[in-house]
């Protein structure tokens, strides 16, 4: 008898020591994941009997319980969401209680109330099993507050818990609530800690970027403060941001840069393919915006436009081929930029201020109000060279750069000429760049040095902005001062009539138009012009009244050497056409082709109308 008691006995103790040492490992154990999945595992071991169990623990925004774990069900039990006071797990929960169900309908009587769609889920989980033959609910209870709640069942047998199986269960749920509650806490101390060293990080950060900020205000403002070139703002840029530096002005050219390099443009650059950084400006340009570009292997270029209002006068690069350009460096590159839009302002308005002083020394030679002072006597004393220099827009885009492109045109002119050492006034009249260059005391027939420094004067011009080219029209000498205002206007003529003529050659010299000279001082004359008009005047009522190309047709004539079938080539017809209208045209001005004089009479009629046109 003694035996059979000691027995039992064993048991109860070897389960208390059970209890204790997975209560230890609770305690012990700071994950919250791992001490659920333990709860439940400690539970089965101080309850033998037990087949299977689930963890519910309280979501308060669902206001429900959910299933944390489970040992002894399919994955399905993970979908019971349990209200307070239903089913075991529920009661338990509401009631702060552990309870013991030795029977089935017990457990029936309980659960018989949930939800159908709980019952059906537990139905499936379990393998089919309406009810638990016996289970025993253990809430877990921290400080008086319900965390959760745990329940272990036998599937099969009735009668196998007993009233010692409810305690041992109900003190391990007071422990797990403690070890939950603990692991709660270390997680958001965690979360917390995780959170601050953050906030440390990002206020180190912030200082650190505002400490480079005000290092890099303060380098920059140096350069501003003591009127340092461009090349020294280049410089200190790329070491503030550890940057190659580039500073161009609107056409592309490199105005400064912290290295020494041949590339007078971005376009000779080897930092990107010119087809991806053309676009990449011209977004900035009109975006005003900072713009950046993939180039290889993760490098970027950074491209700051230099704005000043509307308008773009230039860009600031930056290219960093061994890190990634951050917040600081884009402040600095639009400092820079501002430097840089100061210096180009400064600069138009010296230029501006010196073209209009020129301009007006060339005003008042042309009207024949010769200015005083030694330097303006200089410049204008006879014989003098007069150059007139023009730009043509190439293809069909807009080209809303052209005052941009004149004024270098204007600066390329000034530098070619002065290379010869002779006094030159250049400056620009209205869309011309006009130069008037003093000859005196120079050797005979020394014009091919000047046609070769224009020549390469527009070949520059082509190289800065491929969507123009320059033409100049180089006059013959001009003996008196009096003779400038001809020689001005003779000189902007020529350009247009040679554009009529098809002639592109950059520099030409207005004596080579040989004829045409005498056609455009004859069409100057207003007597002159009408009497050629008058002997077109029936061929031009003709073409206007019926739409037809009689004068046109005449002007392609004259300029293939009179040959019909040329003609006809020329304009798409057939000759018989070409030769019909002719036959038209004599007709209506009573003149013949056939004869020297009409011939001769004809054609100067038309060539002096044409450049009446210009004038």
């Amino acid at each position: 008898m003694v035996r059979a008691t000691a027995k039992p006995a064993q048991s109860e103790l070897d389960r208390l020591v059970t209890l204790i040492e997975v209560s230890r490992a609770l305690t012990a154990e700071l994950d919250l994941q791992e001490i659920i999945e333990r709860i439940l595992e400690g539970a089965i071991r101080i309850l033998p009997a037990a087949e299977a169990g689930i963890l519910f623990l309280y979501d308060p925004d669902r206001r429900a319980l959910v299933v944390n774990h489970s040992i002894g069900f399919g994955p399905g039990v993970y979908d019971l969401v349990v209200k307070p006071g239903e089913g075991l797990s529920g009661r338990a929960f509401l009631s702060r209680h552990a309870q013991i169900y030795p029977h089935k309908e017990e457990v029936a009587a309980v659960m018989g109330a949930a939800q159908p769609s709980n019952l059906d889920t537990f139905r499936e989980a379990s393998g089919g099993t309406d009810y638990p033959q016996s289970a025993v609910a253990a809430p877990l209870v921290y400080k008086g507050e319900a965390l959760g709640a745990m329940v272990v069942e036998n599937l099969h047998k009735s009668e196998v818990f007993h009233s010692f199986d409810v305690q041992l269960l109900d003190a391990l749920a007071q422990a797990a609530a403690i070890a939950i509650v603990n692991a709660r806490l270390y997680a958001a101390e965690h979360d917390s800690r995780v959170r601050l060293e953050a906030l440390n990080d990002e206020i180190r950060s912030q200082r650190d970027q505002l400490e480079r900020r005000l290092q890099v205000q303060d380098s920059l403002a140096e350069v501003v403060r003591d009127d340092l070139p461009l090349s020294a703002l280049a410089i200190r840029l790329a070491r503030l941001t550890r940057a190659s530096v580039f500073l161009s002005d609107a056409l592309y050219r490199i105005r400064a840069c912290d290295i020494a390099m041949p590339a007078e443009t971005l376009r000779e650059l080897d930092v990107a393919a010119w087809a991806a950084l053309q676009p990449t400006l011209r977004q900035a340009a009109e975006t005003r915006a900072q713009q950046r570009l993939d180039v290889e292997h993760g490098r970027e270029l950074l491209i700051c436009p230099v704005s000043a209002g509307p308008e773009t006068l230039g860009f600031v690069i930056l290219d960093a081929r061994h890190r990634q350009l951050d917040a600081v460096d884009a402040a600095a590159a639009d400092s820079a930029a501002m430097i840089t839009a100061a210096r180009f302002l400064r600069e138009r308005a010296l230029e501006e201020g010196e073209i209009r002083r020129r301009g007006d020394v060339l005003e008042r030679l042309l009207n024949g109000d010769f200015p005083t002072g030694t330097d303006v006597l200089r410049q204008a004393q006879p014989p003098l060279r007069l150059v007139v220099g023009t730009l043509r827009a190439m293809g069909d885009g807009q080209h809303d750069s052209g005052p941009r492109v004149l004024r270098t045109l204007l600066a390329l002119t000034q530098e070619a000429l002065a290379l010869e050492g002779r006094p030159v006034t250049v400056t620009l009249k209205d869309g011309h760049v006009v130069a008037i260059q003093s000859l005196a005391g120079r050797p005979a027939n020394d014009d091919r040095s000047s046609f070769a420094a224009l020549e390469q004067a527009a070949e520059r011009l082509t190289t800065l902005a491929p969507d123009w080219r320059a033409v100049y029209a180089v006059e013959d000498e001009v003996g008196e001062l009096t003779g400038l205002a001809a020689a001005h206007h003779e000189a902007r003529l020529a350009i247009e009539v040679r554009e009529r003529l098809g002639r592109v050659d950059p520099v030409f010299s207005v004596r080579s138009l040989g004829a045409y000279r005498l056609i455009l001082q004859a069409a100057s004359g207003a007597d002159i012009a009408q009497l050629c008009e008058r002997t077109l005047q029936s061929v031009i009522d003709h073409d206007r009244q019926r739409g037809s190309a009689l004068l046109d047709t005449f002007r392609i004539y004259l300029d293939v050497g009179a040959s019909s079938k040329q003609a006809a080539a020329r304009l798409g017809v057939h000759p018989h056409t070409v030769e019909y209208r002719l036959g038209r045209l004599q007709e209506l001005t009573g003149l013949s082709l056939r004869q020297p004089e009409d011939r001769i009479t004809l054609e100067l009629a038309l060539r002096i109308f044409d450049s009446a046109q210009l004038l």
